[in-house]
């Protein structure tokens, strides 16, 4: 699955700062919003089981799940944060650090919410459409991930923004755009 930001069009991409080095990716290896989506595998992520099975069944709202990079060249490094520290955050915004690791605690459990907080109860148990606009909430800290667009730091692929684990929400309470991902599989051919 490849996770995009539904506000900016960007994916969800290991932060890979020397291009020449990264054969494969390296423990830990910070995450950022990168704007080439074509899939590659520091782009393309499993969604897991928490026991660290890929699924059989369709994922669904409120289901506990590990975003894990691929085999091979990804180095099957789970996605996890944990809460900010001073010397443990995101380096620009000062907000939860997002991170792949290879550690396997309960800082790498996620979750999908229903973007309309109105009826994110009822949504509870059913599928998540693939393309649909989501939330993912880190289960240990209750914070959602976030894609923070002022934030941008250069890499070899581009101007990649800052990814972090931060609820944002508008006068409504409603989460804002930052908070907002679909998750997108791309069909076998």
């Amino acid at each position: 699955a490849v996770v995009s930001t539904q506000s900016t069009g960007t994916v969800l991409s290991a932060k890979i700062s020397n291009l020449h080095a990264a054969a494969e990716l390296k423990d830990p290896c910070d995450v950022s919003a990168s704007q080439m989506s074509s899939p590659c595998p520091r782009n393309v992520f499993q969604i897991c089981s928490i026991d660290g099975e890929v699924p059989k069944k369709p994922l669904c709202y409120g289901q506990k799940f590990i975003l894990r990079t691929l085999p091979g060249p990804g180095s099957e490094l789970n996605m996890w944060s944990d809460r900010a520290t001073f010397t443990k955050c995101a380096p620009k915004s000062r907000h939860p650090i997002v991170q792949l690791s290879g550690n396997s605690s309960w800082n790498v459990a996620w979750q999908v919410l229903c973007r309309d907080p109105l009826v994110r109860m009822e949504m509870e148990g059913r599928p998540v459409r693939i393309g649909e606009p989501v939330i993912i909430n880190h289960c240990n800290t209750n914070q959602n991930l976030a894609c923070m667009s002022q934030y941008r730091t250069r890499t070899p692929y581009g101007s990649d923004m800052e990814v972090c684990c931060k609820t944002l929400l508008d006068s409504h309470k409603a989460e804002t755009e930052e908070n907002i991902w679909r998750l997108v599989v791309r069909a076998e051919e």
